[in-house]
């Protein structure tokens, strides 16, 4: 169901909250390949406050804005994906859902079946996959043994619907199982419930068929913001900082000590090389990306089955973490 290349697509945006409204913002800015029609929220409010901001309609109900566009961005709490993305898919609209895809490995699989069987585009917004960094990781991991991310933010006051694994980790999650091409065989994690109804703070170790492990930690109740990864395969070692977009490698290590009578001196020498990474908004390329795969020009990056295999994984954390806190709870 592809557009022609002279076409502008037509888009609109269900949900504009936090995420929506970044949405909105990048979809203004398109105007060479998009028309953005409007915005639906169950709060009107909210959608006229955005309608203004940017010259668009609201309008009342989601059967309106699916009668008056191509595409949609739904960007709802997570508990609502798996319904109102169906209804767009079910309409034939291309739909762009904020991650995670649905709340179990079923709903995700229903999903990426409509889509297929109808011929549309759908896509899950992990928006990590479309940083620079990231782009330039996949080219330069080649067989990792050990992968080790770290995504800590501060608390924000609001009413969680989902723990830190799905609104954090997930992240990782995906990144990790792009980069190691070998199936998960054995899982183990921890997590914390602290200010939530949900964990708060989690670890997880990924045991992987081929031998690799990856450690994965996520905590939003940190001090400070990281975003960070280290992978280790032969004759290298790759450190990303997500937050800055840098990526170092280091090859080439060697450690010799000297022992005199009055201490003893180690010495590590290495090569570092600084990778040259092209800093873009990530959402950016992400709504391109999209509208690209809709007129034809391009095919998605991630397939359908990739997005299910990385909710498979985070739900297995989950609950490999409850029933530890269960088990706590007992005690």
């Amino acid at each position: 169901m592809g557009l022609n290349s002279n076409d502008k697509v037509k888009v609109g945006i269900i949900g504009v909250g936090k995420m929506g409204t970044y949405h909105a913002n990048v979809l203004s800015a398109l105007n060479k390949d998009v028309e953005f029609v409007g915005v639906y929220d169950i709060n009107r409010k909210r959608s006229e406050i955005i309608a203004r901001r940017y010259n668009i309609k609201y309008f009342e109900t989601m059967d309106d804005i699916l009668e008056n566009v191509d595409a949609v961005c739904i960007a709802v709490p997570t508990k609502y994906h798996f319904e109102v993305a169906k209804k767009t898919l079910e309409e034939d609209k291309h739909t762009l859902l904020e991650k995670p895809i649905a709340r179990t490995v079923e709903e995700a699989r229903e999903l990426v079946k409509i889509a297929e069987e109808r011929g549309l585009i759908f896509q899950v917004g992990h928006v990590e996959r479309f940083k620079g960094a990231v782009t330039e990781l996949r080219k330069i991991v080649n067989d990792p043994y050990l992968i080790e991310a770290r995504r800590l933010s501060p608390w924000i006051n609001k009413d969680w619907d989902t723990g830190v694994v799905l609104d954090l980790m997930i992240h990782d999650i995906d990144i990790v199982l792009s980069l190691i091409k070998s199936n998960v065989v054995h899982i183990d994690a921890v997590g914390k419930r602290v200010k939530s109804l949900y964990e708060d703070v989690a670890s997880a170790l990924l045991q992987f068929e081929n031998g690799a492990i990856a450690s994965i930690t996520s905590s939003r109740l940190s001090e400070t913001r990281i975003r960070a990864m280290a992978i280790s395969q032969d004759k290298a070692f790759i450190y990303l900082n997500f937050e800055t977009q840098d990526i170092n490698i280091y090859r080439g290590a060697s450690a010799s000590f000297f022992v005199s009578k009055k201490e003893i001196t180690y010495k590590h020498e290495t090569i570092v090389e600084r990778v040259l990474v092209q800093k873009e908004n990530a959402l950016k390329e992400e709504l391109v990306h999209f509208i690209e795969c809709i007129k034809g020009e391009t095919k998605p990056i991630i397939t359908g089955e990739d997005d299910v295999k990385t909710l498979s994984v985070t739900i297995d954390i989950i609950k490999s973490i409850n029933k530890k806190m269960a088990k706590e709870r007992v005690w």
